[in-house]
């Protein structure tokens, strides 16, 4: 659509705008030193017809026209007149921002794409100038989690993909962040590649920011040889597939706690001794959704049962859901798109009776985003 642009740096962080993309289409915008790595990744995981325009981004305001998706707040676009900017996170985590002590600045954006209620406590608490946040903020929910909340996934389907045997075991999903993961990685992998397949099917997706540990596990996969255990670095290898598969998470720091919550099934949570992580409040805190596991003195068998067995912890996690997300209805794409459609025709790029009547199979306008 006109009007619509995604900036990003990385590849991973494209992912969490694509569910837009796909019904929005647009340009996306990359200051990255190799953009044919975009072109290789879309072809893989989707949408092959995008428009990549590597800008400088003292040139931007000659070329962009509308509203511009950001997402990272450490990779900032310059102020433009021709054009809006808005938050997006790549991810919903616990992770502090990059930008000085911990923190972005509201003069960063014209928008903020909100999840919920957790997101905007963090952001007052990381956000200079935050008492400008209110004007600024967009109602969404969690956008990236509304296939798994409508169910649009079919599991058959993705074990077929990835070539995942299903001999009835329960799956296990490991998915470690990078640095704000405290290096659990490299601590646990041989723990869990040893231990976990003896009675459970074992995933590992990896960050992709953890290249030079992946390359190590991925040559002691091969000398090791374990069955019932899968190793996905790629990224477009879908971490949302692996999330609907799997029966229980092991996480650390990591986005994908969240994105997992969402399943309503059991996880554990590697212990990382980090300082620049967010601890939120306990109606917030993934932390006490599963077990903590210590690997200095736990068993990570004992943790996985712990979690399967108690109950109290399925509870902790919908009410974590109630307490940090706005809706849960399944429809936060439908906001995203309706504020887009609606502002881009504020702004004039737009006739919103046209863009309606073209895009009227691909969402439902809904307005209660403010």
């Amino acid at each position: 659509m006109k009007g619509v642009y995604y900036y990003t740096k990385k590849i991973y962080q494209f992912s969490q705008s694509r569910p837009i993309y796909k019904i929005l289409k647009g340009k996306i915008i990359t200051t990255t030193l190799k953009p044919f790595t975009f072109i290789f990744f879309l072809v893989r995981y989707g949408p092959m017809r995008a428009k990549i325009m590597k800008k400088s981004m003292n040139r931007l305001d000659n070329v962009a026209k509308g509203l511009i998706l950001c997402h990272s707040g450490d990779n900032r676009v310059p102020k433009g007149k021709n054009y809006e900017r808005i938050f997006v996170y790549h991810a919903t985590g616990d992770k502090t921002f990059t930008g000085p002590g911990g923190k972005i600045s509201t003069d960063w954006f014209e928008h903020f794409f909100v999840t919920g209620e957790k997101d905007l406590y963090k952001l007052k608490h990381y956000t200079l100038k935050s008492e400008l946040l209110e004007k600024k903020i967009v109602k969404i929910g969690m956008f990236r989690s509304d296939s798994i909340i409508n169910g649009d996934y079919d599991r058959e389907k993705i074990l077929r993909k990835y070539r995942i045997r299903d001999n009835g075991k329960k799956i296990i999903l490991y998915a470690p962040t990078w640095k704000w993961g405290g290096g659990t990685l490299e601590e646990c992998f041989e723990i869990f590649a040893q231990k976990i397949p003896e009675k459970y099917i074992l995933i590992i997706r990896p960050h992709f920011n953890d290249a030079k540990k992946i390359m190590s596990i991925l040559k002691w996969q091969i000398n090791h040889k374990i069955k019932d255990l899968y190793i996905f670095p790629k990224q477009y290898q879908d971490i949302m597939n692996f999330i609907y598969i799997s029966d229980l998470l092991i996480g650390d720091n990591s986005s994908v706690n969240y994105d997992f919550a969402f399943m309503k099934r059991p996880m554990v949570f590697v212990k990382t001794d980090l300082n620049d992580t967010f601890i939120p409040p306990n109606d917030y805190n993934i932390k006490l959704c599963g077990p903590i596991f210590d690997p200095k003195i736990d068993d990570i068998m004992e943790k996985i049962e712990e979690s399967f067995q108690n109950p109290i912890f399925l509870k902790r996690i919908e009410n974590l859901l109630y307490k940090s997300f706005y809706f849960n209805d399944g429809r936060a794409k439908d906001r995203v798109c309706s504020f887009i459609v609606d502002r881009l025709s504020e702004m004039g790029i737009v006739k919103k009776e046209k863009i309606m009547k073209k895009l009227k199979n691909r969402f439902v306008y809904i307005n209660n985003y403010r």
